[in-house]
């Protein structure tokens, strides 16, 4: 009974400071990740008796764990997004997914090889993890919540880059899951020659995206329509955040149950509540605000976790291999796969540089690699790959932790005068 008290006593406490943290953050300039971070540090070395990774969890504790805060991240971008209905402001955001990541995936496969020592198939699937920028741990580079933006819909008044690292982080949770399943793929069949690519391209590719795009799209409207219909001819209503809520755990389920990417679907019916004119705006903020801070409960319990596997030797496998990885990646293979993507784009240099420097990496990777696991079984470089993978994590949770607050801040003050 006293260990049950002790574990929800620090829960409490971690949960409580985190009510203070967004604004902590913006006095310090210091991303409120890192600090919970450290909190997680110190309530391990509190010797509270939680159940700490050691290093790892099971693969499905860390997948369903992951899982959820994801999705709950894809229903906050997306409620994020203002209505903007002209497609060329999605040029960039599209550039990334299209340009930005493969480029990245094939720096981070040789990266992979050469460094670390992976064979084929291994490089492969961290190739895959890493593709996708996170949406959890990005708060800083990200648009404001939608209560707190000005004028919306009109171009000049939405910031460029934080629209597009926004957008970039929702969609690409979803394209990144087909190349996740190609390393899966080959790692199944035992070689690239036994590896049925028609198969993938087909159905891992096309056909799971097209199911995700249209159930997200389907369901999200079915339920605008049903909210509606109940209002006019019932004169029975909501103004709960829970729906926002709701509704992404029922796409992401349906979505998966018929073999679409749900990830995606997500986050397609998150841009379509955005933009749906049968909507209020007060509610469209009020099911933002309800998820955004049920987002934040959980970061905290899993950085709190996370801190745990760290505190407990999980980035001492890869050591200074994985570290000069990590290094790598942040601060060259992303950042030029970045400027080349928007290579002819007419955004000044300061935003560009600040899209592509700015591609965090985080718990959507932990969940490829945990779900990737799931499906194999037992694998040889498993814990070098989750030990290269915590070390990513963390050095993104420190470095983009310690300059995005004070890269967008100068960057807002920029654009006022």
């Amino acid at each position: 009974m006293t260990n049950h008290l002790l574990v929800l006593g620090a829960l409490g406490f971690a949960v409580l400071l985190m009510s203070w943290l967004p604004s902590f953050s913006r006095k310090t300039n210091i991303s409120y990740p890192v600090i919970l971070m450290l909190i997680g540090f110190g309530i391990f070395y509190a010797g509270i008796p939680i159940a700490w990774p050691d290093p790892f969890w099971p693969d499905d504790y860390t997948m369903y764990i992951s899982e959820l805060i994801v999705v709950i991240s894809l229903m906050t971008a997306g409620l994020k997004i203002p209505p903007v209905k002209n497609l060329k402001f999605w040029k960039i955001p599209i550039r990334l997914i299209l340009i930005a990541m493969p480029l990245t995936m094939v720096g981070v496969y040789f990266l992979g090889t050469e460094i670390l020592g992976l064979s084929f198939a291994s490089a492969i699937l961290l190739a895959a993890v890493l593709a996708p920028t996170d949406p959890v741990l990005a708060a800083e580079v990200q648009l404001a919540r939608p209560d707190k933006q000005k004028q919306k819909g009109k171009l000049a008044d939405i910031p460029e880059s934080e629209f597009s690292l926004t957008a970039e982080a929702g969609l690409n949770d979803g394209f990144a899951f087909p190349f996740t399943f190609l390393a899966v793929m080959v790692i199944q069949a035992g070689s690239w020659e036994n590896f049925d690519l028609t198969a993938w391209v087909l159905d891992k590719f096309l056909l799971k995206i097209i199911i995700g795009v249209a159930l997200g799209f389907l369901i999200s409207r079915l339920t605008i329509w049903l909210h509606k219909k109940l209002q006019s001819k019932f004169n029975i209503n909501t103004n709960d955040g829970l729906l926002a809520f709701s509704l992404a755990i029922l796409v992401y389920s349906v979505t998966e149950l018929c073999h679409g990417y749900g990830f995606l679907g997500v986050f397609i019916a998150s841009i379509t509540l955005r933009y749906s004119d049968s909507l209020r705006e007060n509610y469209k903020n009020k099911m933002h605000n309800f998820v955004d801070e049920l987002e934040r409960l959980l970061l905290v319990v899993w950085i709190i976790i996370f801190g745990g596997s760290v505190m407990n030797g999980v980035l001492t496998i890869s050591a200074w291999p994985g570290l000069a990885f990590a290094l790598i990646l942040l601060f060259v293979i992303r950042p030029v796969a970045g400027i080349l993507s928007m290579a002819g784009h007419k955004l000044p240099i300061k935003e560009k540089l600040a899209i592509s420097f700015f591609g965090i990496r985080g718990i959507g990777s932990l969940f490829y690699l945990s779900w990737a696991f799931v499906m194999i079984g037992d694998y040889e470089d498993k814990a070098l790959l989750y030990s290269v993978l915590g070390v990513v994590i963390v050095s993104s949770i420190i470095i983009h932790g310690l300059s995005a607050p004070s890269v967008f801040s100068y960057m807002r003050r920029q654009r006022k005068e």
